[in-house]
């Protein structure tokens, strides 16, 4: 945030001076046409050529240059880190009114005896061609300004949209984690239980392991948008020892993914609430094993399962996870997920981003 409001300061500071350099030239230009022709003989002057018109014309083009310049602050100053009000703009305008008048009063003048004095040193206070000047200096500086607080406006919206949109990330995922299923804990709890019981104390303590790296990944992923397809697949290694163990010989979770989509990216705690869903929707006994089968098919990374349903139907799913997961790809990748039911068989389908630098 720091560096884009220093980046912005820079090219804003370097924008002003530009249109401050063509605001003068511009407003200068018919003298200098004035000028040119006089010089080439191709305009007889009315009254003698002073030597000061050469001075007089760097004079007012670095006068105006610099009131540009000022006028151009008095817009831009200070506006991209304060708030954009209502009223802002109307007093930056009187201000640069203000400042006008008095650019006006002090505009160098040149007499016909080659004598260079401000405005209010004149007999005639009223100058047509200061008073065109000073005006269309005015039209520009405002147009500018107003557009200017535009482009802050818009930047500073986006600023929020993706503060808006990470704020949204994060309470997805406290939702997604408060979405577990907390007999997984449980369950947890008595397959140690068991393993302790049964003095499997090698095992228990495997167990243990897996089970604080599960916890370990689900914390550190709130962090983070986006993660490796090889970083999700060392946590599922951890988590498919716990249900493997809890559902032993009844339930396979079997990885197949090419070397070269490891490092591909995607959401961060993605496959394990799809497995979790698996596991939650369908019946796993010894007599029916599952089996989910993950895989890379054009560039999706695909999770299949075949479809055995509880009978009793005490796990109806509401599809809240899968539509959390979705949601989180949509704002995360600007891409959805793709779910497919045939009846035998339900595939969730989701779009691999590119390798992670």
């Amino acid at each position: 945030m720091r560096m884009f409001k220093n980046r912005f300061k820079t090219g804003g500071l370097t924008i002003n001076v530009l249109i401050a350099v063509a605001v003068s030239l511009i407003v200068n230009f018919s003298y200098f046409v004035f000028m040119i022709l006089q010089r080439t003989a191709q305009l007889k002057p009315e009254y003698p050529v002073s030597e000061n018109k050469t001075l007089f014309m760097l004079l007012e083009v670095v006068f105006y240059m610099v009131v540009s310049f000022l006028l151009l602050t008095v817009f831009t100053h200070h506006l991209s880190e304060s708030k954009i009000r209502s009223r802002s703009f109307p007093k930056r305008l009187l201000a640069a009114l203000v400042i006008t008048v008095a650019v006006y009063l002090l505009a160098p003048y040149m007499n016909r005896a080659g004598d260079i004095k401000p405005i209010f040193m004149a007999r005639r206070l009223f100058n047509p061609m200061v008073l065109l000047k000073c005006s269309f200096m005015l039209a520009v500086v405002t147009l500018y300004g107003k557009i200017y607080e535009l482009i802050v406006l818009q930047q500073r919206m986006t600023l929020e949209n993706e503060r808006l949109k990470t704020e949204n990330l994060r309470s997805r995922y406290d939702v997604l984690i408060n979405q577990m299923n907390p007999h997984f804990f449980f369950n947890s709890l008595n397959s140690l239980a068991m393993l302790v019981r049964e003095n499997r104390n090698d095992d228990a303590l495997v167990y243990i392991d897996r089970l604080s790296d599960t916890f370990r990944y689900i914390i550190r992923s709130g962090g983070q948008g986006m993660t490796t397809l090889r970083e999700e697949l060392a946590f599922l290694e951890a988590y498919k020892y716990l249900l493997e163990l809890r559902y032993e010989g009844k339930l396979f979770i079997e990885a197949d993914i090419p070397e070269e989509y490891l490092d591909r990216t995607l959401p961060s705690l993605t496959l394990q609430p799809l497995v979790e869903n698996v596991v939650k929707h369908n019946t796993i006994t010894r007599t029916r094993p599952l089996t989910v089968a993950i895989g890379v098919q054009n560039d999706w990374l695909c999770v299949r399962n075949p479809l055995q349903p509880k009978i009793d139907g005490s796990e109806k799913g509401t599809g809240i996870g899968l539509r959390n997961i979705g949601s989180r790809y949509r704002l995360l990748t600007d891409r959805d997920i793709n779910v497919v039911d045939d009846g035998k068989s339900f595939t969730v389908r989701l779009p691999l981003g590119p390798a992670a630098e």
